[in-house]
């Protein structure tokens, strides 16, 4: 099984100076925090008052603005690391109007089934555990799979380590969305 510590450090592992990485506001972005040493990448996140909303979004933009220029920079990929929720509150995102550039992008998906990120907060010792799953974990069971598919995404599902390294270095010619099965 892939572990939240492996996936960032699989994202990284992959990453290179001319390509871009947008961290969402997840757990997987503190254990990125955590876990990663110093390296010459951009990254990007959206912190503080945005929330979880609009990470792909932030994503695309940087993607498209990046294919813009030239130089080595122009050639990189942009990868985004969400969560399964940020994800679901920014999926209108996933949508490229016809006629618009495609850009050369990963979304990648920890998804643990809802919002982990506060089982390790204050707040879950503040109430019953079955009143903080439903109202804080917000559990899900979206197919994934299908939301690519339907926003014209190529979907890769990565429960190995082996999976995971081979879908991050996929080259795809239409945007690419990595889902990685996490434990809660």
């Amino acid at each position: 099984d892939v572990t939240r510590r492996h996936l960032v450090r699989a994202l990284w592992q992959a990453t290179w100076p001319h390509d871009r990485l947008v961290l969402g506001a997840s757990r997987l972005i503190r254990e990125a925090d955590r876990a990663l040493p110093g390296k010459r990448v951009r990254v990007h996140a959206n912190r503080g008052l945005a929330g979880i909303d609009g990470t792909i979004s932030t994503g695309l933009g940087i993607a498209l603005a990046s294919q813009a220029g030239s130089g080595s920079a122009a050639a990189g990929i942009t990868r985004v690391l969400v969560g399964d929720l940020t994800l679901l509150h920014d999926v209108g995102s996933l949508l490229i109007g016809t006629g618009e550039r495609v850009p050369r992008i990963q979304v990648i998906v920890g998804n643990d089934g809802g919002g982990t990120i506060f089982d390790g907060l204050e707040v879950a010792d503040t109430a019953a555990p079955a009143a903080i799953d439903r109202v804080m974990f917000t559990p899900q069971r979206v197919d994934i799979a299908s939301l690519a598919q339907a926003y014209g995404w190529t979907h890769l599902r990565a429960a190995t380590h082996g999976e995971l390294e081979a879908a991050l270095t996929t080259a795809s010619e239409v945007p690419l969305l990595i889902e990685v099965p996490l434990a809660r």
